[in-house]
């Protein structure tokens, strides 16, 4: 559900990067086009495109990341390994190791002394980021100062009104697939870390910026996600867009990396 990239977005080629443990994860790098203050605060983020669990790419991540980018991230866009080749945990377990080595020195990347961790990701990588933030609450690190998450996939179960409206759930959708290819068995249906959504303990998690597109069949699943992290006291702000484009999601992203940012490196918002 991509758009062609905005003109005013289009950048030199991202730097190409290695991480977590060798050999490493490949990776690119996609610096900030413009500052998040006037106090040289940066925002540091891990993005994880979408591609239902078996597809995707870093060629396919770009034009999410010069957006992201333009909103005044510096961004890493991970190519995290596939299902079902990869069933869960391994993407889990191969982001988790990306975001944990970003997290060592996060100033050889920003270029400031002043920079705050995110995670980020579309549909199947919206999953991952979800996770990611459980997992960091659950190790007590890296500390994150919010999570971005566009149309995630959150419900295994494929049964909202959004998903019926866009006449998916059936056993041979999209979604039903990548599912059964991620999840590999029935069992890990019920790990909070592969279904976020289900997880019986959602608080203590970093701020939560959650966009869906108009008539979207994973919208119901992402505001749900967003009601219940607020159920349990955290700070989540969902809004529906025409079009997650520069004209619609620009300011919003910028404001939410800029208050999230500053409230996690104790400046005044």
């Amino acid at each position: 559900m991509h758009k062609t990239a905005d003109p005013s977005l289009v950048r030199p080629s991202p730097k190409p990067l290695r991480l977590g443990p060798a050999p490493g994860l490949a990776a690119e790098f996609h610096p900030a086009a413009r500052p998040l203050d006037d106090g040289g605060t940066r925002a540091l983020m891990l993005y994880l495109h979408g591609g239902g669990f078996t597809g995707g790419s870093l060629a396919d991540a770009r034009e999410r990341s010069e957006l992201l980018a333009a909103a005044g991230a510096d961004v890493v866009a991970l190519d995290y390994p596939l299902a079902p080749a990869h069933a869960f945990p391994a993407s889990l377990a191969a982001a988790f190791d990306a975001l944990q080595a970003m997290a060592t020195k996060p100033a050889r990347l920003t270029g400031s002394p002043h920079t705050a961790l995110f995670v980020a990701g579309e549909e199947a990588g919206g999953n991952i980021a979800t996770a990611l933030s459980l997992m960091a609450r659950d190790q007590h690190a890296p500390a994150l100062a919010g999570q971005l998450l566009i149309s995630p996939m959150l419900d295994p179960q494929l049964g909202s009104a959004s998903m019926r409206d866009g006449e998916c759930g059936g056993s041979e959708c999209v979604y039903a697939k990548g599912w059964q290819a991620y999840l590999g068995t029935c069992a890990n249906a019920d790990h909070p870390y592969a279904v976020p959504l289900n997880a019986s303990r959602l608080s203590g998690l970093a701020p939560a910026l959650i966009l869906g597109e108009v008539g979207h069949p994973l919208n119901d699943e992402a505001r749900r996600y967003a009601a219940t992290l607020r159920e349990h006291g955290g700070l989540a702000r969902d809004l529906t867009l025409p079009a997650v484009a520069a004209e619609h999601a620009l300011n919003p992203i910028h404001e939410f990396l800029r208050d999230a940012a500053r409230r996690a490196l104790n400046l005044p918002v």
